[in-house]
């Protein structure tokens, strides 16, 4: 069953949650492009083979956290165009409790994946 609100207040406060939840994902995307860009200055001032290995591993995890993030705004999206239609009959397409649990979980992750690289890219400098 997916959560529908009831009153008009109801709508407000999920838009707000759901536009709340896009600017979050925004900025969680730059600072992805901006740690994808940092590996890549770091892989041109090194050869250790090790390091390389690494760094691909960190790559391919961004590369998919960026695709993750793209879902899951699509899906906040898809529920914003709902609430502004409101079409009768039609449930919302996605839980409330699902997609705000979603977008805390990606925020955790994204802070796991941001502190471990950075660690990674302070070890390679000393």
């Amino acid at each position: 069953m997916s959560y529908e609100p009831r009153r008009e207040t109801d709508l407000s406060v999920y838009r707000e949650a759901c536009s709340s939840w896009i600017r979050i994902l925004k900025t969680l995307r730059e600072e992805n492009a901006s740690l994808i860009n940092r590996l890549a200055a770091a892989l041109k001032e090194t050869t250790r083979r090790s390091f390389i290995e690494e760094a691909e591993e960190f790559q391919l995890t961004m590369l998919d956290r960026e695709e993750s993030i793209i879902l899951l705004r699509h899906e906040i999206n898809e529920q914003l165009a709902w609430l502004d239609a409101q079409p009768p009959g039609m449930p919302s397409p996605h839980l409330f409790a699902v997609l705000k649990n979603d977008v805390e979980k990606m925020v955790k992750e994204y802070e796991r994946l941001k502190v471990a690289f950075l660690i990674f890219i302070a070890a390679e400098k000393v």
